[in-house]
């Protein structure tokens, strides 16, 4: 029985529906971890939220709040105390395993930068090893080729070669004057947004050169922790804003760095990216941070007279999240979760440019290298992601990770902190524990396996989707895979009316059918594609005959391997009237019916459907 031919307002309101509808976050699902996902994050926010909002300090600074006042609004019940950061020296991490160049050209250093150090400003030296060097002086790195001992070149500011000597396992550089500042040329660094020609790679205080066991040199800056925050301030901070925010940032950046001492560690306390906090040494230092850090030199916030380890982050959504809820551990009373909004109801960094943001959408699979850097245990193939272990204001806890190997959960942290490193930089980053995960295509997205018992209903892992029950009955009987291809989605509800997508075809169930051959019908996907196309030429009428046969119906005619195909498998019944004739389309012979597309495969020798349903789910952005 032939169905009428359809209007496509019925699509259209599916489409608009499915285009209106929020998507699904994963925080109610778990995600299966299937090679054809298509997912995004999006989030509010920047920041694990723990501690001071740097942009609601902001905002409470436009307000008149102190530091003092800011700082106590984020640490409860804290105290601001004196302490003796002046005289404490901090190691910083400034440049990791760098390989200089060989000594006869024929290897670029691990970078492509030179391996110089040099001094500007004032007298320096290399200790027990060079003597007194004017600024403008250098040190140069190179590797032997012969050896791989790194040797040391020592230069006058003209380039001309004062001596040389071996670099031994550990090498001070210091400073011999208090204006003299110590650049290392082979860091890579950005050029100071201020102060063109100026990198963020020059540094107060001295810098120690270890030789680490791959025989690279790790380059460690030693200064105060008072100088050391003067590079914190304006690196985590606009330097325009006012002046109580940069006060309070200059306050938690001191208390932070004095309380991240590592003396059992050999070699550096901290280092200079934001996994600890931003440095950019002392070219970037402005006159109003430097003011911030002298007004409160040596202060901290206190807790019962204790310093505490001021976390802070860049906005939050105007919340606040309690550190064991974040981090794990006990919980501490000064890192609660708390409003972080002024008297009218208005988030005190509702100023923040990262208040929403989004990623890019990008396959599931991408997320691999990151989940086993994260992960503490081997995970074998990964099968799924739970998303659903949340704080009370929605943000992410723990992420459980279901492998076959092992099942383990892991930090919201350490997951963001592992998909900003491993994943494509194109795709953009986590910003924030405050995010969901996003199916940009809902109706496609894999799922779990069925598995019905008594062979009720078939998995395909390649599209992962179930057909099932009477769906499967006709699939199966109408040629499987070859002739519908494979399932894009689940069986789901529509107008009361229940269908499944495939590659070729739209399976629809008709319950006043129910019990005869036409229970399942395919939907009307060669008319729902050919809409708005121009209207295709008709034939002229002739009469049918064994390899022709003209429809009236349509005004067109089906001839040879089509008419053959289209009798053979199901004829008006399944495809229903022919649309249009046969032409030429993107190289292809096709002819579209009511129902499909034929083409004409040369290789094979036979015809094919095509694979419209692919093609009109695409098209209305219900696949990638």
């Amino acid at each position: 029985m032939a169905r009428p031919l359809a209007s496509v307002a019925v699509w259209l309101a599916f489409v608009l529906a499915l285009a209106l509808a929020p998507a699904r976050a994963a925080n109610d699902l778990v995600l299966p971890f299937h090679p054809n996902a298509v997912i995004r994050a999006e989030g509010v926010g920047w920041g694990h939220s723990v501690g001071m909002s740097q942009w609601g300090a902001r905002g409470r600074a436009h307000a008149g709040q102190t530091a003092t006042e800011i700082l106590q609004a984020y640490y409860a019940g804290t105290e601001i105390g004196p302490s003796n950061t002046v005289e404490t020296t901090i190691r910083v991490l400034v440049d990791r395993s760098y390989r200089p160049a060989a000594t006869d050209g024929s290897r670029p250093s691990s970078n492509g930068l030179p391996g110089d150090i040099m001094g500007h400003g004032g007298t320096w030296e290399a200790e027990g090893l060079s003597g007194p060097l004017a600024q403008g002086a250098r040190l140069r790195l190179l590797e032997q080729t012969e050896t791989g001992v790194i040797i040391v070149d020592v230069l006058d500011s003209s380039g001309t070669s004062e001596g040389r000597f071996q670099l031994p396992d550990v090498l001070v550089i210091k400073p011999l004057e208090e204006t003299t500042r110590l650049q290392v040329v082979y860091e890579p660094a950005a050029e100071d947004p201020d102060t063109p020609n100026q990198y963020l790679d020059t540094y107060r205080g001295s810098l120690v050169l270890h030789v680490n066991a791959e025989n690279r040199v790790d380059t460690v800056n030693v200064l105060p922790i008072e100088d050391y925050v003067r590079g914190v301030v304006p690196a985590e901070m606009p330097f325009h804003w006012p002046a109580a925010a940069l006060e309070a940032q200059a306050i938690a950046a001191r208390g932070y760095a004095a309380t991240g001492l590592r003396p059992f560690h050999p070699v550096w306390d901290l280092d200079d990216t934001p996994l600890y906090q931003a440095y950019a040494g002392s070219n970037h230092e402005a006159i109003s941070t430097n003011a911030a850090v002298d007004a409160t030199s040596g202060q901290l916030v206190t807790y019962q007279g204790a310093a505490i380890r001021t976390f802070y982050f860049s906005s939050g959504n105007g919340h606040t999240e309690s550190n064991e809820d974040v981090f794990g551990g006990r919980p501490l009373p000064y890192l609660l979760s708390t409003p972080d909004r002024d008297p009218l109801g208005r988030a005190w960094d509702a100023d923040s440019p990262f208040g929403t943001w989004t990623t890019k959408p990008f396959a599931l699979p991408l997320l691999a290298a990151a989940l086993r850097e994260a992960s503490d245990v081997p995970l074998g193939e990964i099968r799924a992601l739970d998303f659903s272990d949340r704080t009370g204001g929605g943000r992410l806890v723990t992420l459980r990770i279901d492998g076959s190997a092992n099942t383990t959960q892991i930090s919201a942290s350490k997951f963001m902190r592992a998909f900003n490193q491993f994943t494509p930089t194109d795709i953009g980053a986590i910003k924030s524990p405050l995010f969901r995960i996003v199916l940009p295509h809902p109706l496609t997205r894999p799922v779990i396996a069925l598995n019905l018992p008594n062979g009720q209903s078939r998995y395909f892992e390649e599209t992962g989707h179930n057909v099932h029950h009477g769906f499967l009955r006709y699939f199966e009987a109408t040629g499987g895979v070859e002739n519908a291809g494979l399932p894009l989605t689940e069986e789901f509800q529509h107008n009361g009316r229940t269908l499944q997508y495939f590659e070729r075809v739209r399976l629809e169930y008709y319950p006043e059918y129910a019990g005869t051959r036409y229970e399942v019908q395919l939907g009307l996907l060669g008319d729902e594609l050919t809409t708005g196309r121009e209207s295709f030429s008709t034939a002229a009428p002739f009469p049918s005959e064994p390899h022709h046969r003209y429809f009236t119906e349509t005004n067109q005619g089906v001839h040879f391997g089509f008419l053959g195909f289209w009798e053979a498998s199901g004829g008006l019944d399944r495809f229903g009237y022919p649309s249009s004739g046969e032409f030429q389309e993107d190289g292809r012979t096709v002819q579209y019916f009511q129902r499909a597309r034929f083409e004409w495969d040369p290789v094979a020798g036979q015809v094919r459907l095509g694979k419209i349903g692919s093609e009109l789910l695409r098209r209305h952005g219900m696949l990638p």
